[in-house]
């Protein structure tokens, strides 16, 4: 399968979650209308207020990129988990990690088949 084939399989897999958010975009953008409209009428002509749209080029570009990432992601449910490059910090030596300070190694060089390998990526800042 070429690439073109899988970006085109990828788009229409997308295609309608993304017609849906503009579906409710555009549902949203009336309702905002339809309320400055009848705030309109009733204050006066010197009180102008600006409302912003929700349904712009934009907004539909930021939303299409954001299925593009969920769709390109490398970590799916039930999938291999990723084998990042990470750098060894701690100072105990285990016979699962690597000994020495500071050198380079990847993420499941720590996993255990006995327990879960839990990833902080917290601070203590």
């Amino acid at each position: 399968m070429g690439l073109l084939s899988v970006d085109l399989l990828i788009t229409l897999q997308i295609l309608p979650g993304f017609v849906s958010n503009c579906l409710f975009l555009a549902l949203y953008d009336s309702v905002v209308l339809v309320k400055h409209v009848l705030l309109q009428l009733n204050r006066s002509k010197s009180n102008q207020s600006q409302w912003r749209r929700m349904l712009t080029p934009e907004g539909l570009r930021c939303v299409w990129n954001s299925f593009l990432l969920d769709a390109y992601k490398q970590v799916k449910l039930g999938g291999d988990a990723p084998n990042s490059n990470v750098i060894h910090v701690s100072s105990k030596k285990t016979s699962s990690t690597p000994a020495k300070l500071g050198t380079p190694c990847n993420l499941l060089d720590f996993a255990s088949s006995e327990r879960p390998l839990v990833v902080n990526f917290g601070s203590a800042t």
